[in-house]
């Protein structure tokens, strides 16, 4: 009988620590741990907090935004693009805001019941965005399309010549993991 129970006592010691010691091993040398990411487009630093008037254009919800002036044939196939991926979320198209900030205007799609389209923002919005552009050290008129979050937070870059499908299903991914928007 006692050797039965130093072999059920072995067991429960084995199982029970064998887990806490291969994640010490795994932790301490790095070995099994993902090297990559499984997103398409490039991941902003963490806390880049957009300002406050372009946030608001939100609504509460994920912010789609594409920053430019002037519109040239590679713009309007990028601002085609947004609209299709805003489209093709389904379910969840209500959870995004497209947003094309252009000198000092923007358009929204869709358009929100309180802003009408091509609604006049005052000139401070466009240079605190435009200052807050160059002090981040991000490109403003490159035609890409950027993914905020409900806070504000900077999220995604999807820079021009990124698949729809990719910029989908990035954006399925973080709506089905967070509850806000």
């Amino acid at each position: 009988m006692k050797a039965n129970k130093r072999w059920q006592l072995r067991f429960l010691l084995f199982f029970g620590f064998a887990p806490l010691i291969a994640a010490w091993v795994i932790i301490g040398t790095g070995w099994g741990l993902p090297t990559g990411t499984s997103n398409h487009g490039e991941l902003m630093t963490p806390g880049l907090v957009v300002p406050q008037q372009v946030s608001a254009l939100q609504g509460g919800r994920w912010g789609l935004v594409m920053i430019g002036d002037h519109c040239d044939t590679a713009c309007k196939a990028q601002l085609i693009l947004m609209q299709q991926v805003h489209k093709a979320l389904g379910k969840e198209f209500g959870r995004l805001q497209s947003i094309w900030l252009k000198g000092d205007a923007h358009e929204l799609f869709p358009v929100a019941a309180e802003n009408t389209s091509n609604r006049p923002m005052p000139n401070e919005v466009t240079a605190e965005l435009a200052n807050w552009l160059a002090d981040n050290k991000l490109p403003a008129n490159d035609n890409s399309i950027w993914l905020i979050d409900p806070n504000g937070n900077l999220v995604l870059r999807f820079s021009p010549g990124t698949d729809g499908r990719d910029i989908l299903t990035d954006i399925q991914f973080l709506l089905k993991a967070s509850k806000i928007g």
